[in-house]
């Protein structure tokens, strides 16, 4: 049940809504941050490429992923952060640190916390044990930090240029410092470079130009490089040096400093520009402003919520919010090709995002979805192959497909075609289905290359699925027959009659791992996918259907049991149900998978089961959906820092819940959408397009959840799903009447498995 909180509402028409003026106030940036979400709470605008935050050193769970822990000693408040990511931290750099007094610049300099962080919408906030109080805002490429000093100390700031976020609990994964220079001026202006290498992708060494300046000039810069302090206007390093900067030390009694930041993968020159271009003086009130602005016109304004329970506002506002942190829009900065096309980078990872954060996108905001896609094929291009994961301008690694196909077949479907060259798209397509990546050590899964493209492919040519002389086989068997089935789709449309046929039978590769007497004995049925032998056999060994072992990098599954990723074929769900014996038994077997009363086989804080839950409907017992979603949303989300189910993985669980709230589901890579039942009286999505979708549920109440009747534009509607052309591309409304009981409403078709063939 949900507890319902004080808000500030109005009435409108005699609807209760949410002011627009208090939807920020709804934002909680702190949600998902601990238990693993491993949210970042610090300020960002949609996409932005910086992303400030706090650093910390010695956080109880050892590795502080988003730089954020909430508690530990904090080491700098640095400019990069992914969000919601695993594996290992990634950046934190360019960073500053507020001091009081005599700073010993030969050890590592740190500040406590004199209270818990606070912050918003576009505004950061930190009280310090030694009376200093940090304030940071975000643009898109540059930042402001508001320093505020206890009266009578001396204050300095100190520019690190070597700070970058570690991997204690991961050290085969972490980042090393290269090497680095910084120069600056007397007035205290200052630009230097800052190189980094490793990481969870194990990227080679990119490099960070970044620019910063204090309104305030300070009484004395000194420069240091490891243990060495001395006089000197530049200052380098390398990695046997190690840390190196600037201790910029203002005049005694100074209470108040500001200081921009400006970063760029290209110069410092462009990192200074940025500076200009977004910061037009010290005050941090006007770019936190401006970053509230971009939010509710990019985002918050894309949906009106109607609702008397302030929870469930503050989940869908905070959901949105987080859903649109990553990837970065790094457009005119890349440092690696000159383009007219968009850039965007930290896809961490596309594995995470493809099933239902890149088609939220590509409902609220398509011109942000054809971006992407454009981004995706430009990446092709000028570095080979399109991303699975890509941070700090590099490519890697792969958990098991070639998703970014999917994410380019769910834009197609939906005619999002803005500024997109297809024929270019399925060139980039093919290369994943037909060409071998380069092989690149991986001394995690040394077997192929993990860094782009699919790595287990010779397999999947010869046999039609993937052996265990590759690790992760039976998710690799998964996922690229669903990503052939993508190519099928694109292949139709663009007319290629012959490559739609190719691939859409490769799409049922996935039937060639099923083992009809696969079985355990905690269950009563038989079936499962299986790892298969070359020679046709079903490899038995240190096999079992509700294990995955560690379910990770040198195991049959990644992230997943066999039990979970025998639903993973979005596109063929009719032939599953045949191949488990019908409807009942289908619907025997999704019971067992969340278990309402008792211990699931499946977690919905990994990606692999975030459809299952929704698979009821192709039965046409979406009763049950409804039931499930209701259960997992109230028993596996909660308010507060931690209450997400699993890692955020870059918006993915946030983009999931956000679904179950609305009433609906994607199917990636169709034009499919699922029915369940809305957790709020009235939604409207405010198109870009300029039309509106409206969701209305009647009669809803914490008792009268399970649907009775729909109507879709005004017309009875005896399916539980619907495509995207009915409602998204002209818009419309669905009318949900909702009562207590559970009834079988839908007699018409069950949505469609496009996937199936006779073969």
């Amino acid at each position: 049940m949900w507890p319902v909180l004080a808000v500030l509402l109005s009435i409108v028409n005699g609807q209760i809504v949410l002011a627009n003026s208090a939807i920020n106030d709804q934002v909680d940036v702190f949600f998902g941050t601990e238990n693993g979400g491993n949210v970042f709470p610090g300020p960002a605008r949609p996409y932005g490429m910086v992303k400030m935050g706090v650093d910390v050193l010695d956080a109880k769970g050892g590795s502080a992923y988003s730089g954020y822990s909430p508690d530990g000693r904090i080491n700098g408040i640095s400019m990069m952060h992914e969000s919601g990511t695993g594996g290992a931290p990634q950046y934190g750099v360019v960073a500053q640190l507020p001091l009081v007094g005599d700073v010993d610049l030969g050890s590592q300099q740190t500040i406590e916390r004199s209270s818990p962080d606070s912050g918003s919408v576009g505004h950061y906030l930190v009280n310090a044990t030694n009376g200093v109080t940090a304030e940071f805002a975000a643009a898109d490429r540059a930042g402001i930090y508001k320093y505020t000093f206890p009266s009578g100390t001396t204050p300095s700031v100190l520019v690190n240029g070597s700070h970058h976020l570690s991997a204690p609990t991961r050290p085969w994964w972490t980042q090393y410092f290269v090497n680095g220079s910084l120069s600056t001026s007397s007035e205290g202006k200052y630009t230097g470079s800052t190189t980094i290498k490793g990481g969870w992708g194990e990227q080679s060494p990119w490099t960070i130009y970044y620019c910063g300046d204090f309104e305030t000039a300070p009484s004395s810069i000194n420069a240091f490089s490891g243990s060495q302090r001395f006089n000197s206007s530049t200052v380098s390093s390398s990695i046997q040096d190690g840390s190196f900067g600037f201790l910029f030390t203002f005049p005694e009694g100074t209470t108040s400093i500001s200081s921009r930041v400006g970063i760029s993968f290209i110069s410092t020159d462009q990192a200074c520009r940025n500076i200009e271009n977004e910061l037009s003086g010290y005050q941090i009130e006007d770019t936190v402003a401006e970053t509230v602005k971009k939010w509710n016109t990019q985002v918050f304004g894309k949906v009106d919520i109607e609702t008397d329970n302030s929870t469930l506002l503050e989940y869908i506002y905070t959901a949105l919010y987080g859903a649109h942190l990553l990837p970065s829009n790094r457009t005119g900065e890349n440092p690696y090709w000159s383009s007219t096309e968009p850039y965007y980078d930290d896809f961490f990872t596309i594995w995470d995002t493809f099933r239902c954060l890149n088609p939220l996108f590509n409902i609220l905001s398509p011109s942000r979805g054809a971006d992407i896609v454009r981004s995706l094929i430009d990446t092709w291009r000028n570095d080979g192959y399109t991303p699975d994961a890509r941070s700090a301008n590099q490519n890697g690694r792969t958990q098991g497909g070639s998703n970014s196909d999917i994410v380019m077949a769910d834009a197609y479907a939906k005619n999002i075609n803005d500024g997109i060259n297809w024929e270019d798209g399925f060139s980039a397509m093919k290369k994943n289905a037909e060409v071998t990546p380069e092989y690149v050590y991986d001394p995690k899964a040394p077997d192929a290359s993990n860094k782009e493209g699919r790595g287990a492919l010779p397999d999947w040519l010869k046999y039609g699925y993937v052996t265990r002389a590759y690790t992760r086989s039976v998710t690799r068997t998964m996922e690229y027959a669903y990503d052939d089935f993508a190519l099928s789709v694109v292949a139709k449309g663009l007319g290629y009659t012959s490559d739609a046929a190719k691939y859409l039978k490769r799409s049922t590769n996935w039937k060639n791992i099923w083992n009809p007497e696969a079985t355990n004995s905690s269950v009563s049925y038989k079936g499962f996918v299986q790892p298969k032998n070359a020679d046709g056999t079903f490899n038995g060994t240190n096999y079992d259907p509700l294990s995955c072992n560690n379910c990770y990098w040198t195991d049959d599954e990644y992230e997943g049991k066999p039990v979970e990723y025998v639903w993973a074929v979005p596109h063929d769900i009719s032939s599953l149900v045949d191949l488990m014996g019908g409807n009942d038994s289908f619907s025997q077997r999704l019971d067992d998978m969340f278990a309402l009363h008792g211990q699931g086989f499946a977690d919905i804080g990994n990606e692999p089961s975030f459809l299952t839950p929704y698979l009821y409907n192709y039965v046409n017992a979406q009763h049950k959906t409804v039931e499930l979603i209701r259960y997992l949303v109230n028993t596996k989300y909660s308010p507060g820092a931690s209450g997400l189910p699993g890692n955020s993985d870059a918006g993915a669980m946030q983009a999931w819940l956000l679904f179950g709230l609305f009433g609906f589901y994607p199917v990636a890579g169709t034009t499919t959408y699922l029915l369940s039942s809305p957790f709020v009286p009235k939604t409207t999505f405010n198109l870009e397009n300029g039309n509106t979708v409206e969701i209305v549920a009647n009669n809803l109440s914490d008792t009268n959840f399970y649907v009775q009747s729909v109507q879709i534009n005004g017309e009875d509607w005896n399916k539980n799903w619907f495509s995207h052309e009915d409602l998204f591309e002209n818009g419309g409304t669905i009318t949900f009447e909702l009562d207590s009981q559970p009834i079988v409403w839908e007699t018409g078709d069950v949505p469609p498995s496009p996937g199936h063939t006779n073969s």
